[in-house]
């Protein structure tokens, strides 16, 4: 912890986001490598040591452990969550690039389980063919009494559980999923079985599919798009992978869309706040970038999203990382908006600044459902306020080719990041 606030701050962290960073003294080896890359990646936005809250020290030191594939046996764990990709919906539903002939056909690859992002969307694009897929889908699936879930597959073993934003007990939280599913097991003579403390179904997917949503299990090149795709979502996905893979699903894409299609590939979080993005378009039969955009809160986030990835050559958070960087090397801008910042986050009580100059924490009554939201708050806000348009005007001013795309982000033509800075710790 150390040598991290002496090589990448100046020495300059709070005490508390260092009592935080604490928490990875055990941590795996992925772990600790994430914590380095998001310090990087803060260095390269130009991110002051007093604009690194404590909420994201305790993000970097609990979430990041428990998130890894290495807390998962190596598996990426389909984390996902309703709201998740409303903006990227829009987007595609008003999008300047690219419109159907008869019906669309839209492919979410990676969409998780259960597949919430992708029912809204089919919900949203209600004249389109909407295709979920995903890897995780399990045979079996497992909710305790407090609407936790756990997916089991055909051998019987746990591929993935989701129990809240946060969980305390990982292995206490297995072993309560592991009872309930042996306890019912034996009793599913059907599709479905419950008792007052939980309740076992087969074959889930079949519950979540209407008249224009498809569900199936497969990954990136596992999966033919019967006729082509329109389009192609593959969000929170690539920051698990180095670019080969990247490079590897671009081509299994570019060979699935229609002429014209798009593949739109990137992460976000809750309500698409912490969004950034590229968006491709299939022209002459190969892929062409088109945009790259992200949300306003990436100026000087308080989560962990932004600065999410396995692999130091993860193309948004680089491109993020370079857009903000320039954006905060504007003084007058970076005062006006992190002087509005910090009186939002004062009126929300969430990582208000103190006397000392440093960015606090998230009060310990807030409900974790109110303090997932509170970025999403900022980002209205901030938008609402002008401040998306600012930020495009200092990139115009840049060079940057820039525009506030029809969903509110800031957005430019994609041009190559400069690569991440070598770890001088690890």
């Amino acid at each position: 912890m150390d040598r991290w606030n002496t090589v990448y701050f100046a020495g300059r962290l709070s005490t508390g986001v260092l009592d935080e960073l604490r928490q990875l003294a055990d941590a795996s080896p992925d772990a600790l490598a994430l914590a380095d890359r998001a310090f990087r990646l803060m260095r390269a936005a130009r991110l002051a040591p007093t604009d690194v809250s404590v909420f994201t020290a305790w993000l970097i030191g609990f979430s990041a452990p428990r998130t890894v594939p290495s807390a998962w046996s190596g598996t990426v764990p389909p984390v996902t969550m309703a709201g998740r990709h409303r903006a990227l919906d829009e987007y595609v539903a008003r999008n300047p690039w690219h419109r159907p002939e008869g019906q669309g056909v839209f492919v979410d690859i990676g969409c998780g389980f259960p597949p919430f992002t992708t029912i809204e969307t089919a919900k949203r694009l209600n004249g389109w063919r909407v295709v979920g897929v995903d890897p995780s889908f399990g045979r079996y699936l497992v909710y305790d009494k407090e609407g936790a879930y756990a997916c089991y597959d055909d051998n019987l073993r746990l591929r993935y559980y989701q129990a809240g934003n946060f969980d305390p007990d990982q292995t206490a939280t297995k072993q309560r999923f592991q009872q309930i599913f042996e306890r019912l097991k034996p009793k599913l003579s059907g599709d479905e079985v419950a008792d007052d403390d939980g309740r076992l179904i087969r074959d889930p997917l079949r519950h979540y599919e209407t008249g224009n949503l498809e569900l199936r299990g497969g990954g990136i090149g596992e999966f033919t798009v019967d006729g082509g795709a329109d389009v192609i979502r593959c969000m929170n996905v690539f920051m698990y992978f180095d670019h080969p893979f990247r490079e590897k699903a671009l081509l299994w894409a570019e060979a699935q869309l229609r002429p014209g299609g798009l593949f739109i590939c990137g992460s976000n979080w809750i309500d698409s706040v912490s969004s950034r993005y590229t968006v491709y378009r299939k022209e002459k039969g190969r892929l062409v970038g088109k945009e790259f955009a992200f949300s306003i809160d990436n100026i000087r986030p308080i989560e962990l999203a932004p600065w999410y990835a396995l692999h130091d050559d993860n193309l948004e958070n680089l491109a993020n990382a370079h857009a903000v960087g320039t954006i905060r090397t504007d003084t007058p801008f970076r005062r006006r908006f992190d002087g509005r910042l910090d009186a939002l986050l004062a009126n929300l009580n969430m990582c208000p600044r103190g006397a000392d100059g440093y960015l606090g924490h998230a009060p310990a009554e807030m409900p974790a459902e109110e303090r997932s939201r509170c970025s999403s708050v900022l980002a209205s806000q901030l938008d609402d306020e002008g401040f998306v348009t600012e930020a495009v005007d200092v990139l115009r001013r840049s060079g940057r080719h820039a525009w506030r795309n029809h969903v509110g982000h800031v957005a430019m033509r994609p041009v190559t990041p400069p690569p991440l800075a070598p770890s001088s710790v690890l």
